[in-house]
């Protein structure tokens, strides 16, 4: 018998060094649940519901999350590598009366949030290298102190994001709604690369 097959729901559980590998968690909820150096690497959660859940220190990489639904859950220090966000039930969510996830100090690549509402998510402190933003909505979205090395944004909304401290960034603003978003220098110069201009060193 598996780990999760005693019970459909678990309510403030704590589950420490689980592992998982390959393998399918159908229909099940977990509500106010603490996972800790869990190991769920290429692990199915088809149906399943989180619910201000927080995950501290897991392996996700390359996890199937069909039909699955979360909200208000911190992922911190975790892996969460090769993620097609868009197969949650939040790619149905236009309106969010509490956001879906929060990432800190998380290494997020090539994952998929394509056309998701990620309005106030905090991706902080995080590697997010070769991640699809298209079409997303991070309007007031905490991403300081991230790694955004090789990902994609077209059509994003990022009004009033946070980019402070974050690198490697490449954003058309011609392509991207921009409005009172937040950068830092040296790394905004990067905002003007698009633009037919030329800088120079006045102080030459």
């Amino acid at each position: 018998m598996g780990i999760f097959d005693t019970a459909d729901a678990y309510s403030s559980q704590e589950f420490k060094k689980v592992s998982l590998k390959q393998e399918v968690v159908r229909g099940k909820e977990f509500d106010s649940c603490t996972f800790t150096r869990c190991t769920f690497q290429e692990t199915t959660f088809l149906n399943c519901k989180f619910n201000d859940c927080t995950f501290l220190d897991c392996n996700f990489k390359m996890v199937s999350l069909n039909g699955s639904t979360f909200l208000g859950t911190r992922f911190e220090q975790s892996e969460l590598v090769g993620i097609n966000w868009t197969e949650t039930t939040w790619r149905t969510t236009k309106t969010l009366l509490n956001k879906p996830v929060d990432f800190v100090a998380c290494v997020i690549n090539y994952s998929v949030f394509i056309g998701l509402n990620l309005t106030k998510v905090n991706i902080v402190r995080c590697s997010a290298k070769n991640v699809a933003f298209d079409e997303a909505n991070l309007t007031k979205a905490d991403c300081s102190y991230t790694d955004f090395e090789d990902s994609r944004f077209v059509g994003t909304n990022l009004t009033e994001a946070d980019f402070t401290g974050a690198t490697h960034y490449a954003i058309d603003v011609r392509q991207n709604t921009v409005k009172k978003a937040k950068f830092s220098l040296p790394e905004a110069m990067s905002l003007l690369r698009y633009f037919d201009i030329t800088l120079t060193d006045a102080r030459r």
